[in-house]
């Protein structure tokens, strides 16, 4: 019998806020469709008593590209709306779209300067201030 610490505990692993699912996702199975639909007994009720009955590798081969095609557009749009979700508020959103602005505006106005530049720039500055500003000696000697 476990101790009565732990009978409250919740089992699984931690979910963090904002980020995926890392899991394996199982694939559903697929249930086979029966093939007599009703376009195919209209068609099969027209076609005269001579006429084979099964469909052909042509028909069937453009009945797989058209139900591969749906499933592709069905799946890209759920990846879209994945991705723009992703478990972000409105607020979040618009936030980092300001954060975003405010960086090019930044950038724009300063421009690209490499470390070596801010580096001597930052020097130049510290420079012309007084020696009221220098920091002490700090240690022996």
């Amino acid at each position: 019998m476990p101790s009565s610490d732990y009978t409250n505990a919740v089992g699984g692993g931690l979910k963090l806020k904002g980020a995926k699912d890392s899991g394996v996702k199982k694939s559903k199975k697929k249930k086979s469709k029966p093939t007599t639909t009703t376009a195919t007994t209209d068609a099969q009720t027209a076609t005269p008593q001579g006429a084979s009955s099964i469909p052909t590798s042509k028909e069937v081969a453009l009945h797989k590209v058209l139900a591969d095609e749906e499933k592709n557009v069905l799946d890209s749009k759920a990846r879209d709306q994945e991705i723009t979700e992703f478990g972000k508020t409105e607020a979040q959103r618009r936030h980092e779209e300001r954060r975003r602005k405010r960086l090019d505006d930044r950038l724009k106005r300063e421009g690209f300067k490499t470390h070596k530049e801010r580096v001597e720039e930052l020097n130049k500055y510290l420079s012309g201030l007084s020696e009221h500003h220098d920091m002490p000696r700090i240690g022996p000697g």
